[in-house]
C-alpha cells in the first residue's frame, strides 16, 4: 500500500525501469516513462486524420494534433496533463489530453504560438474533454491552462470546485500530490502497457 511518503528513488521497480527497462505486454521494453496520448477529445464525431495545424479554421469542425473546433462554437486544444512521481522530479506521469478554452483564450494562445512568444496570460480557465484510464470519471473535471514559452502544448493543472461541489478527485489529489511505482505500473496497465508481472515490489 502506497502513502504519501512513498519515494520512488528507493524502489528497486523505478531503478530497473530507468536502467535497463520493463518488458510490457506490448511487446516492447520500456525503458523509463513514456506520454500517454489521448487523441482526440469526447464528443469529436469527425474524421480521426488529423489536418495540418496552419489550416486551423474557427468555424464548421476542425481536428489537427494540436487543435479542435467543434461546429464552429467549441474550442479545445491538446495539453501536457502532468501527474507527480514522487521522489522522481521533474519527471512525471504524462498524458496529453485535450482541454476545452473560452474562444478568446483559445484565439490568445494560438496567436501566441504562432508568434513563437508566450501567451500574455498566466493562466487561462480549461476543462478536461477526456476520460483518463485508471481514475474514475474525469471528463469535464475543470481546473487551469498555463501557455509554456517555447512549448506548443500547454499544461493542464485540475484544481478548485467541480461540478458536483466537491473540490477532490483522485486525478486532483495525485496530480498535486504525486504518486509512487504501484500506482505508475497501474496507470500505465490502463492503456494496455502491463509491466507489472515482471517486477516485484
Amino acid at each position: 500500500m502506497e502513502t504519501t511518503a512513498d519515494t520512488v528513488l528507493s524502489d528497486p521497480r523505478w531503478n530497473a525501469f530507468l536502467a535497463q527497462g520493463l518488458p510490457c505486454s506490448c511487446g516492447e521494453r520500456h525503458v523509463g516513462p513514456f506520454p500517454i496520448h489521448l487523441h482526440q477529445p469526447l464528443g469529436w464525431t469527425g474524421p480521426s486524420a488529423y489536418e495540418n495545424d496552419d489550416a486551423l479554421r474557427m468555424d464548421g469542425d476542425f481536428l489537427s494534433s494540436s487543435f479542435c473546433v467543434m461546429g464552429g462554437r467549441y474550442f479545445a486544444m491538446r495539453m501536457s496533463l502532468p501527474v507527480q512521481i514522487r521522489g522522481a522530479d521533474p519527471t512525471v506521469f504524462l498524458y496529453t489530453c485535450w482541454a476545452s478554452l473560452s474562444r478568446l483564450d483559445f484565439e490568445m494562445i494560438v496567436r501566441a504560438l504562432r508568434a513563437g512568444a508566450e501567451a500574455p496570460e498566466q493562466r487561462v480557465p480549461a476543462r478536461l474533454l477526456n476520460r483518463v484510464g485508471g481514475y474514475p470519471d474525469t471528463f469535464n473535471l475543470t481546473g487551469s491552462a498555463f501557455p509554456q514559452a517555447g512549448a506548443s502544448l500547454p499544461v493542464l493543472l485540475i484544481h478548485g470546485m467541480q461540478a458536483n461541489g466537491a473540490t477532490t478527485h483522485p486525478l486532483i489529489v495525485e496530480q498535486h500530490g504525486g504518486i509512487g511505482m504501484d500506482r505508475v505500473l497501474e496507470l500505465f496497465a490502463a492503456y494496455n502497457h502491463e509491466m507489472r508481472s515482471q517486477v516485484s515490489g
